[in-house]
């Protein structure tokens, strides 16, 4: 599992064209937020970076199912074939792992996973995992890890699968994608004997937005050696599978003022160094270390640190030649599959406990199990784990066939952690006090399902990301234009930016009564803009294909080729959400021509945007994923499919753009008195301070 998030860079709507960097980027730009701009750009740029690295072929399928052309159904299906993939070396991890569980020695007393069961995960190589055989691993995919990863979480070792996950998506992952050849047969054979890898990003003053660390290298006097500068806010915390003796991957600017940002392979001494301390050979050293528990209540029986280093030593050679952010945008794509299928095994087994509970247990009229409300618990449960699995398989499988992940990746996270978190709620229903009990996994789980999510983003974040992700394509070339001339005239006669008090986001009613010459000269400009008749033809197509296919409703769906091979009671909901995948772009177009280059502030409707787009490929995903699998999962994904689209129906866009505007404007509100000190019903109680603030006090 990859660095906890502790703060996050709002995402951001479509765009006009500006300056330079990506189109969302100029429209931050042209809104005056000028610095989220600068952000915004050199995180585009260095996912882009890692796109290229990836070398998918093939354009996302969220994408594809919103703008066409439709996925084949074997496409949408083919994530179920993973799901055999409990390989020889699968199952030998696995059942080692639970062999140490049922004698009592995967936990140590203070409940964090035990030097005995790291051993024997190591003798099967399953910390060497998706690690090449040349370098002493075990050559599986992330596939068959997958399957790994949900069995053990399932069986009440999710906190090894987190270890598990963190050390091979974005450790070894690392590695392998950008490392040197020395470097690898270095560091690979390490990871695969069971020593730990970390991937330290997050800071005590900077969460996830990578391109803003503060902690820096420089060159020492000789010129061989790196020195690393990480201490007070700059410091390491926050970090998964930190420990003494452990390895790191380590985000770091390049010199303290530098604006390029590298990884670096750090092997972590084995106890705390101070300055001064004296050295094997017997002289005082110059550098400094630390590490300790950050302690968080999630992960508790993993590593979880904060680290400091005061001048501390990195080898040259160590540094791994590529963008730091660039590689991390590389590896999370799998560290999002790998944590939905986690939360796939989770939620098993709180199903498996709250069902074995509600058989045993007599209630009022008879065994809990017997009634409704415990069955629509238990079914949910189930639901949610059916869902997060069948995301996972399917995203794993797309990068598998070179298909780009943007969208899906996302979505998939997204949908994993909030069903966690509702399975989390719904077995507690049924469990009652029980799921509380300090003796339970069920309530070990608790805080691990809260901080899924926040961790590798926070999921209404990445929704917002993941709409620009599914929408850029159709905002570059028919949105673009008409923002574009927006922006134009936020421009005084010297082409300087006007001030927020002056600027136009969006033309409607108001604006034209407040600058009519303004929006005169806008207009006359967009009518003279190729692009405005580019949206004209798209909407005048799109429409003509959406009329043509209405005769085509009244076929019966068991007749229709793309769904006869479909179960009888999933047809309905494929068709159903396919057909409303495809009114997304409407959805999208309409809040673009509502809000214009307000979108780059309304976060609101982005999100929405965002739930839909997760809620429909989640519902075709299931019946797809479930086609193939026995009639008990077939009923399971009926149930929430069903369960889906009764959200669906309550998230309203179109329909409800004046009612958004209104909420939006409360929000404002009722921000503005927090923000400012207003607010009576919590200004007169003394906050209490965070723990490690992130104020540097000392400059």
């Amino acid at each position: 599992m990859t660095d906890l998030l502790d703060d996050s860079t709002p995402a951001e709507g479509p765009a006009a064209p500006g300056a330079g960097g990506s189109t969302a980027a100029q429209a931050l730009a042209a809104a005056g937020d000028a610095q989220q701009a600068q952000d915004v750009a050199a995180l585009d740029d260095s996912a882009a970076a890692a796109q290229r690295r990836l070398g998918a072929s093939r354009r996302g399928l969220v994408e594809r199912l919103v703008y066409g052309p439709l996925p084949d159904p074997a496409e949408l299906g083919s994530g179920a074939q993973i799901g055999s993939k409990l390989t020889k070396e699968g199952k030998a991890v696995v059942d080692a792992a639970l062999r140490c569980l049922a004698k009592g020695e995967a936990f140590e007393a203070d409940a964090k996973l035990s030097a005995a069961l790291r051993q024997t995960i190591a003798d099967q190589r399953g910390y060497g995992f998706t690690v090449p055989a040349d370098y002493g691993g075990a050559d599986g995919d992330y596939g068959a890890l997958a399957v790994v990863e949900e069995e053990l979480a399932a069986n009440g070792l999710g906190a090894l699968a987190v270890e598990i996950s963190g050390e091979l998506t974005i450790g070894a992952g690392s590695l392998l994608a950008y490392g040197t050849d020395v470097q690898k047969r270095t560091f690979l054979p390490m990871l695969s004997e069971g020593r730990l890898m970390a991937f330290a990003l997050t800071e005590v003053g900077v969460g996830v937005n990578a391109k803003k660390v503060q902690a820096y290298v420089e060159l020492d006097e000789a010129g061989d050696c790196y020195r690393l500068h990480a201490t007070g806010p700059r410091a390491k915390m926050y970090i998964t599978n930190a420990s003494h003796g452990a390895l790191a991957g380590l985000v770091a600017r390049i010199g303290k003022h530098g604006k390029k940002v590298g990884l670096f392979l750090v092997e972590l001494p084995v106890h705390d160094v101070a300055v001064g301390d004296i050295s094997e050979d017997g002289e005082p050293t110059d550098w400094g270390f630390s590490c300790h528990s950050t302690e968080v209540s999630a992960f508790m029986a993993n590593h979880n640190s904060r680290m400091e280093f005061t001048n501390f030593p990195i080898p040259r050679r160590n540094q791994i030649e590529a963008d730091g952010v660039e590689v991390l945008f590389y590896c999370l794509r799998m560290g999002r599959c790998m944590l939905a299928a986690m939360s796939s095994g989770y939620q098993r087994m709180m199903a498996t406990d709250a069902a074995y509970f509600a058989r045993l247990r007599s209630g009022v009229g008879g065994k809990v199990i017997k009634h409704e409300l415990p069955r629509l618990n238990l079914g949910s449960v189930l639901g949610g784990a059916l869902q997060s699995r069948a995301l996972s398989h399917l995203s794993l499988q797309q990068d598998a066939d070179g298909v780009d992940l943007a969208g899906l990746r996302d979505l998939t996270k997204s949908a994993a952690s909030g069903t966690a978190m509702e399975s989390q709620a719904a077995t507690e229903h049924v469990l009652g006090g029980r799921t509380f009990h300090t003796s339970q996994r069920v309530s070990d789980s608790r805080a691990n399902m809260h901080v899924f999510g926040v961790v590798e983003g926070e999921d209404d974040l990445i929704l917002m990301g993941m709409v620009k992700d599914v929408t850029s394509r159709f905002t570059e070339r028919y949105m673009a234009g008409m923002l574009g001339v927006i922006q134009s005239i936020n421009l005084d006669s010297d082409g300087r930016p006007m001030g927020p008090d002056q600027a136009i986001l969006r033309i409607g009613p108001m604006e034209t009564l407040r600058h009519p010459a303004r929006v005169a000269k806008a207009t006359a400009r967009l009518l003279r803009n190729a692009s405005f008749y580019r949206l004209v033809g798209w909407i005048v197509l799109n429409l003509a294909a959406d009329l043509a296919r209405l005769p085509a409703r009244l076929v019966p769906s068991a007749l229709h080729p793309r769904y006869r091979g479909l179960p009888r009671r999933l047809r309905g909901y494929a068709r159903w959400s396919e057909r409303r995948l495809r009114f997304v772009r409407w959805q999208n177009l309409g809040i673009n021509l509502w809000f214009q280059l307000e979108l780059t502030r309304a976060q609101i409707p982005l999100q929405r945007l965002g739930k839909t787009l997760e809620h429909l490929t989640s519902i075709l995903t299931l019946c797809h994923h479930a086609g193939s699998g026995d009639i008990t999962q077939q009923r399971v994904a009926e149930l929430q499919c069903r369960r889906l689209r009764d959200k669906l129906r309550s998230i309203r866009l179109l329909s409800d753009l004046i009612g958004m505007e209104r909420l939006r404007r409360v929000v404002a509100e009722v921000g503005s008195d927090i923000e400012f000190g207003r607010s009576t019903l919590i200004q007169d109680i003394k906050p209490e301070m965070y723990a490690m603030p992130w104020q540097d006090r000392s400059s």
